[in-house]
């Protein structure tokens, strides 16, 4: 695993955070090719990139206040929720986004999840998570009213 990169302390590009995520995340491709098109998804019409910290989010703006998200992280665990938790309510505040839908094979993850509900940074959030068909999880995620 290669070592995150407290944003506290540097701040990292996006070329470099993407190459962090892509070597700690088991990719069916190569590194390069990973790249190519993360930077062709983040190019696609609807689609909102956000950094936070050493956390790039990548949103595909969906109908009726619904989206599609991914994070790819560089940052320490402690600063990976905390920037999760700001990111959410800048899509909420700012891109006027009820609902929420990632989807994801690490199970780690999951668990970042379980810790955002413990606190929710907004009234009436919360999550419903899923198992996909390819042994992955998906999560819905109620940004509230």
């Amino acid at each position: 695993m290669t070592k995150m990169i407290d944003s506290k302390k540097e701040k990292l590009n996006f070329a470099e955070i993407a190459g962090i995520a892509f070597e700690n995340t088991r990719l069916s491709v190569p590194k390069k090719f990973a790249m190519t098109g993360v930077l062709a998804e983040v190019n696609q019409p609807d689609t909102d990139v956000k950094q936070i910290g050493n956390t790039v989010f990548i949103l595909h703006e969906g109908k009726n206040g619904q989206g599609f998200f991914k994070a790819l992280n560089a940052d320490t665990a402690a600063n990976f929720v905390a920037n999760s938790k700001k990111y959410v309510v800048y899509a909420k505040n700012e891109m006027q986004i009820d609902m929420l839908v990632t989807e994801f094979t690490d199970p780690a993850i999951s668990k970042l999840f379980h810790t955002i509900a413990k606190a929710p940074p907004m009234p009436g959030m919360g999550f419903k998570e899923y198992k996909t068909s390819n042994g992955g999880f998906r999560i819905v995620l109620n940004l509230g009213k």
